[in-house]
Parts: structure tokens; C-alpha cells; sequence
């Protein structure tokens, strides 16, 4: 620690002089410190070197003295290590010449430090699950289209076009592209304003400008082909098989994502080389140039080093500045910087988003947003700011915006207009997601409630969520049942995560089933969080709906007839009293209890984000209710016979004989209960063991999708045909194709329905599965 520190002009002792040789007159001269250290590292003296450079070193302090030290001031009593000057004690006497130590300005001038500051802001984006298996699809369909061997081209064309069909599973599977994906807006992401931000920085040489023949072109390929080999793969497409399980349940446990942060290098590799295989080198060097996760590849980088530490502003940015010295950069060399962001989460520190992992490296002057997908992070809030304006509407229904939900206008608190046949369905416009998709299975309801419906002016404080059955009018029949079950969030609370009960409430005034309302807002008579504290945790519905329970499928005595599906779901807000509220201005309700009317709206989404106009409209009802159609009845595959030669048959075990015009087929039925449920149904083959589309071994039949076909009182129908020598034709290349004898084969039929939670976008489906051989004589 520092000892003795005095003024250089006021100490008695010996006074020296330090002289900085070119230093020009008015230029900066640094802030100094000398320090007398004696054998063991202790401070015998510190002396701040005064403007004009003198200071003091008394005689009897240097006799004792090791070693002297001349360093930049660190504003605590002591010197600088980075740049410090250090004498032996005799060299330091040695070096005075007439009262005056000089040092040259390659010397001092290291000793010279300036501010250097980075900013940006920090975010947590809650994707829906859709998207992380859009992006994982698109990239791992990349590496099954990096070509493996150029004798595949060679390949019998005939033949190609005639399994052509067998790769529709793959097309329909295909994702939107890698850049589509990446710039789709982020309607769910929420700055992150609490936790520290670590700065690292390294230095990159030898960035020379990348030429047509250049060999870090070679270099690069191969440091790509190690990466798309560590990468997951899809199976190889089936023809009518089902379709390959759904990717990773984590998939920020992929190589896609590195600590919370995305992955650019890893989650375009397998297209990157794709195009650099496949391009001339002019053209390579160009898309290099272009993409600087792959131009910074071609740098030599030295070691990264943290250089700061700093926190995130309550708006969620972060500005970080230290001091430090100049440093003298060679030709062609530049730095970067890597940020890692941490929060305390249960009183454990956890990285949210790491830069360094990811690869993630930024010029000092690019002002970053980073962004985190890690589930855990807590954000500055996630019901966004309060617009003044006190509203709510049904914001998800799963992890679909609920724009897409075809529910007609509001008729009443408890009704809507008569629905037609695409009501209640979710996304009437043809999406990656399908088409007019019927509801099933547990539906997560996710409400936006502003901030204003929690002041006093309106004072919601509960809600309240039932389930009717339709008639063919939109009115509700039959009994209304309640969403009852316990539901508890989780919020960020002096540093440890604990749960917050919403509800079942005990009654009030009489009114059951009600929920506490989770404002984001830490103010209020109806607030859950105080000042500190935010929500975190994967919850944030409302409430769930079960459309598996019976006595919410069961038809009262006069619609036994019907096929109807349609149910009526409403939303109900209650004050702390438990008086109904209503809007002002609306009809009342009729329905038992205590209303009143409050300065409020009901409002329903009903188009995207960024269409012309306003997305939501008001509805004017003292409730607000949509309506779902449900359907969980299974989806139904079934091989009924197997036809050789338009000749069926239901024989157990079928060998068949023939030469190789003749064709192989199958009797089936494939529907749902519901034909506007069917997806799609597909017939597809393989041959033997180990039968890809490569070596001809996979293939499929004709069907009537999407279709029903052989549904109950229905006859069953016939598949399209193959040929025998078509099926039984090996490719082998670049050998030419052979005709098998005989060999093995199994056909599946596959059916799938439409049915979603609004969640998980795969199909549900059935198959069966008939074996045969096959014989060409």
C-alpha cells in the first residue's frame, strides 16, 4: 500500500527532476507517481511527480530501498502496473545525472493513457418454439444439400423423375431461409436493464484483402467442413414414412447457439460452403468479403482479454469506459470486442448471453444490441410500457398470435355471429405453419392486460376464464364450465426466483374462480411486484384450456346429431369488491352478480402487426369471447389389401411374381372424422436394409391426398402403382443401375391431421405398415 505521499514541491529531501525528452511544449505530460519499494514489495515512499516534473528522493529512502518504480497515478495512492518503469535501487542512482532522471518518449510515452468507452443494449428475446425449429431445419437441410460425391450426378435421370414424389416430405418440411428467419421481427423481445457486462478484446493482423487465388479460400472450406460435420442431421426423406422427430427439445443445446447468443458461423456453415464448393473464386472472394463472421476467419487473432466491466442501465443500454494506454497498432491490424452479459438468478450468477462462445466480435464503434435467448433471463419487463390507455385483448394462443384465430365478431358478452365453416381456426391464410388448422389438446391463453386497467380509475384486479359449447347460432348452449386450476408465475425477487400464486382466489363476493391479475407495473393498488422485482420463468399464460375433458365435448340431448365442435371461450375482469367490470358505455351482461361500468375496453386482434390501420378492434360487450373449434379424434391409416396387378389380395404373407411391367399397388382407407382436418396422406416404400433415395431403395404411390378416402360406409380405394423393375432398381454410382432379382420391401401408409395446441406446429398422424416380396422372373 502506499506510504509517505507527498507534493514533490513541498517534502524535504532531495529534489530530482524528471525530464520526458520530447515532449513538446503544451503537449500532454502524464499523470506520474514514483514509488520506493524495499525488499519485500513494501512501500517506503510515494511521491506524486509534480506538473513541472520535479519531485523528492530523500537520501536515507533510497539507501534502504530495492527497487523504484515510476508509473501512471491509479487514483488510489499507488502506481499502474500496465507500463510501469522499474529501477533497481543502485541502477535508479545511477541514472541521476545532476539532480535530472530522463526518459526517452518511447519510454513515457507508454505511460500516457486515454479513455476508451463501448456501448450498446442488451435483450432477451422469447422466440416461439416454431422458430428455433424453423432455424434448425433450415440449417440442418443445408448440410443434407452440401454435396457429398459429384458421381451423384450421374445418376439415371429417368429414374430420378420417377421418385420424384418421394422427396415431397422433404420439400413440404423445408424451412424459410437462414436470412428470412434471422431478420423476421422480434415481436417478443424486451430489453434486459439488471446485470454486468464483461468486455473483451482481442487484436487481428494480417487481414489482407482476400484475392481470387488466394489459399485462405482452401483454408476456409476445410475449417467449414469440420464445422458442417460436428453439425446434427435430419434422416433422409421417407416418401409417405413419417416425417423425422421434431429437432432438439433445448435447441440452445445445438451447436446454433453458444451460451444464449447465436451462433452466425456455426448456423450458416453448411450453406457457406455449399456456395463456396460451388462458385468460381471470383465470385467466392466476393461472398467472403461480404459476410464478416467468415472475413474475420481469415485474420490471425490473438488471445482474448477482458478489459471491463460495467452494468446495464435501466433502459436496458450499456456504456462502459476505462482508462488505458495508447497502443501502438501494426499495419493491417485492427480490434474487436466480445461481450458477455450475466445476471444473479437465485442467488447464482448465470452468463445470459456470451459473446466469446458465440463468436460474436463487434468493431468498438458498432454499438451492438445483443441478444439473448436464454429461457432464464429476466428482463425490464414484458407486458411493455403502459400507453395511457386501459384495454385487454387475447394476445397468444399457445405461441400463436391470436390474430390468426378466424373467430367471428362478438354478438354479445357471451356470444358471436353464426360461424361458417372455417370458424374457429387458426390461420386462415396459408402459412408455414398450414392452413385452417382445428384446435386440440391443451390450449395455453395468454392475455395483454395494459397497465391502466390495474389504477384506480378502473382497479381490475381479477379475471375470470369459461368454456361454453356453440349452437349453429354462435350463442352458447349447455353448461359453462371454469378454468379452476392452480396457476402460479415466477418473478425475479432480491436476487432469488420465487413463485407468485395467481389463483383460484378464495371467493369474493360471491364470484368463484378468480385469478389475480400479474401487472408488470411495481405501482398501484393492484400490483404483484415491487420495486426490484420483474417476471421471469417460461409461465406467462392465463389460463389453460383442456379440450380432452368429456364433459366439454359432450353434446346436450338436442345436438346429439351434430358433428359440432364449436366452443365459446370468455373472459371476465373483476375489481378488488368482485363487481363485474364492464365498459363504459356497453350493455350489461344480465349474468348473476354485481356489475359496474368503468373507463375501459374489450379489444380483439385481428391482423398482423404492421398492417395499414389498427390491429385490434374494439369490442363492446361487457365480456370477451372467441370461438375455437376442437377436434381430437385420431387421424386413421389402413392397408386393406395389397394389389399385383390391379389384382387385390389380403393374403398374411405375399410373395409376388412378375416380370417387370408389372406393377405393385395397395387398397386403403386414410381420413379423419372431420375431412377439413386432413393435412395430407402419403404412401411411401423401401426396399430391403439400408435403402435410401440414393440407391433407388426408397420410394412412393400415388394417392388421393388430401382427401378423405375409405372412410365408414365408404368402399376402400387403390393406391397409384410402381413398376417391379422400377423398385427393384439399385443405384450404384457412377456404376450403371441393376435390375435386383428379388428382394424384401415394406409399405406404410401415413395420415396426418391437422390438429395443433397452437404451440407445436408438426401433424399429428397414423400409419400401418404391410410387408412383401417381390420377384421379377
Amino acid at each position: 500500500m502506499a506510504k509517505g505521499r507527498t507534493d514533490g514541491k513541498n517534502q524535504d529531501g532531495d529534489q530530482l527532476q524528471l525530464e520526458l525528452v520530447g515532449l513538446q511544449a503544451g503537449g500532454e505530460r502524464p499523470k506520474l507517481v514514483v514509488q520506493a519499494l524495499d525488499e519485500k514489495q513494501g512501500v517506503l515512499l510515494a511521491q506524486q511527480v509534480g506538473p513541472d516534473g520535479v519531485f523528492k528522493m530523500p537520501q536515507e529512502v533510497l539507501k534502504r530501498a530495492a527497487r523504484v518504480v515510476i508509473g501512471a497515478d491509479d487514483e488510489a495512492g499507488g502506481v499502474k502496473a500496465e507500463g510501469a518503469i522499474g529501477y533497481r535501487a543502485s541502477e535508479f542512482a545511477a541514472q541521476i545525472r545532476n539532480g535530472t532522471l530522463a526518459l526517452a518518449e518511447g519510454v513515457w510515452s507508454r505511460l500516457l493513457f486515454h479513455w476508451v468507452c463501448v456501448s450498446g443494449s442488451v435483450r432477451v428475446c422469447r422466440r416461439r418454439p416454431r422458430w428455433f425449429e424453423e432455424l434448425f431445419v433450415a440449417a440442418t437441410e443445408a448440410v443434407a444439400r452440401v454435396p457429398q460425391s459429384l458421381a451423384r450426378a450421374s445418376q439415371s435421370v429417368a429414374l430420378a423423375g420417377s421418385r420424384k414424389a418421394a422427396g415431397l416430405a422433404l420439400s413440404e418440411r423445408l424451412a424459410p431461409s437462414l436470412n428470412d428467419l434471422i431478420v423476421q421481427p422480434f415481436f417478443r423481445c424486451y430489453p434486459v436493464c439488471l446485470g454486468t457486462v464483461e468486455v473483451y478484446r482481442r487484436t487481428c493482423c494480417c487481414c489482407w484483402p482476400i484475392v481470387i487465388d488466394d489459399l485462405r479460400i482452401d483454408d476456409l472450406i476445410r475449417d467449414l467442413e469440420v464445422i458442417v460435420e460436428g453439425l446434427p442431421k435430419l434422416p433422409p426423406p421417407r416418401g409417405g414414412f413419417p416425417p423425422p422427430p421434431p429437432p432438439p427439445i433445448d435447441p440452445l443445446r445445438t451447436p446454433f447457439f453458444k451460451g444464449g447468443a447465436l451462433n452466425e458461423m456455426a448456423l450458416n456453415a453448411a450453406s457457406d460452403l455449399r456456395v463456396l464448393r460451388s462458385v468460381p473464386r471470383d465470385q467466392a472472394a466476393q461472398y467472403i468479403g461480404s459476410r464478416p463472421y467468415l472475413a474475420h476467419r481469415l485474420c490471425s487473432c490473438g488471445a482474448p482479454a477482458k478489459v471491463a466491466t460495467g452494468t446495464i442501465q435501466e433502459d436496458g443500454t450499456f456504456n462502459i469506459c476505462w482508462l488505458e494506454g495508447w497502443h501502438l497498432l501494426s499495419p493491417n491490424c485492427y480490434q474487436q470486442y466480445a461481450y458477455v452479459v450475466k445476471q444473479t438468478i437465485g442467488g447464482t450468477t448465470t452468463t445470459i448471453y456470451d459473446g466469446l462462445a458465440a463468436g460474436a466480435w463487434h468493431a468498438g464503434s458498432d454499438n451492438p444490441v445483443l441478444t439473448s435467448y436464454n429461457a432464464h433471463a429476466f428482463s425490464c419487463g414484458e407486458t411493455g410500457p403502459s400507453d395511457g390507455q386501459a384495454y385487454v385483448y387475447l394476445d397468444l394462443i399457445g405461441d400463436t398470435e391470436s390474430h390468426e384465430l378466424t373467430t367471428p365478431d362478438a354478438a354479445g358478452w357471451d356470444r358471436v355471429l353464426a360461424p361458417g365453416a372455417t370458424s374457429g381456426l387458426l390461420f386462415p391464410n396459408p402459412t408455414g405453419h398450414g392452413h385452417l388448422r382445428n384446435l386440440g389438446g391443451h390450449l395455453e391463453l395468454t392475455f395483454n392486460f395494459s397497465e391502466a386497467m390495474g389504477e384506480a380509475a378502473v382497479d381490475a384486479r381479477y379475471f375470470r376464464v369459461s368454456i361454453c359449447r356453440a349452437d349453429a347460432t354462435g350463442a352458447p348452449t349447455g353448461t359453462r364450465h371454469y378454468f379452476g386450476d392452480g396457476l402460479t408465475w415466477q418473478k425475479f425477487s432480491a436476487g432469488a426466483i420465487v413463485p407468485e400464486t395467481l389463483g383460484p382466489v378464495p371467493p369474493v363476493a360471491g364470484e368463484n374462480y378468480l385469478y389475480r391479475i400479474p401487472y408488470n407495473a411495481v405501482a398501484g393498488p393492484n400490483a404483484l411486484l415491487s420495486p426490484g422485482e420483474s417476471w421471469t420463468g417460461s409461465v406467462r399464460h392465463h389460463a389453460v384450456i383442456n379440450t380432452l375433458k368429456v364433459e366439454l365435448n359432450v353434446p346436450d340431448a338436442a345436438d346429439i346429431a351434430s358433428q359440432a365442435s364449436n366452443h365459446l371461450v370468455t373472459l371476465e375482469v373483476f375489481n378488488a369488491a368482485g363487481e363485474r367490470l364492464r365498459p363504459l358505455g356497453v350493455p350489461a351482461s344480465g349474468a348473476p352478480g354485481t356489475e359496474v361500468a368503468r373507463p375501459f375496453k374489450y379489444r380483439r386482434w385481428f391482423q398482423p402487426g404492421g398492417s395499414p390501420g389498427d390491429d385490434t378492434k374494439e369490442v363492446p360487450f361487457a365480456a370477451l369471447t372467441h370461438l375455437y373449434c376442437w377436434d381430437n379424434r385420431e387421424p386413421v391409416a389402413d392397408i386393406t389389401r395389397l394389389v399385383f396387378n390391379n389384382v387385390a389380395s389380403n393374403a398374411e404373407c405375399q410373395f409376388l411374381v412378375g416380370d417387370g411391367a408389372a406393377t405393385f399397388g395397395i387398397e386403403y382407407r386414410a381420413y379423419v372424422p372431420d375431412q377439413r382436418f386432413q393435412q395430407s396422406h402419403g404412401i411411401g416404400w423401401i426396399r430391403g436394409l439400408n435403402a435410401s433415395v440414393a440407391n433407388g431403395g426408397v420410394g412412393s404411390l400415388g394417392s388421393f391426398s388430401p382427401s378423405n378416402v375409405g372412410k365408414p360406409l365408404d368402399p376402400p380405394v387403390n393406391s397409384g402403382t410402381n413398376t417391379f423393375e422400377l423398385m427393384l432398381t439399385r443405384l450404384d454410382p457412377p456404376a450403371p443401375p441393376t435390375v435386383l432379382e428379388k428382394c424384401s420391401f415394406a409399405v406404410t401408409l401415413t395420415t396426418f391431421a391437422k390438429t395443433t395446441d397452437g404451440a407445436s406446429f408438426s401433424y399429428p398422424y397414423n400409419s400401418e405398415t404391410a410387408a412383401f416380396a417381390l420377384e421379377i422372373e
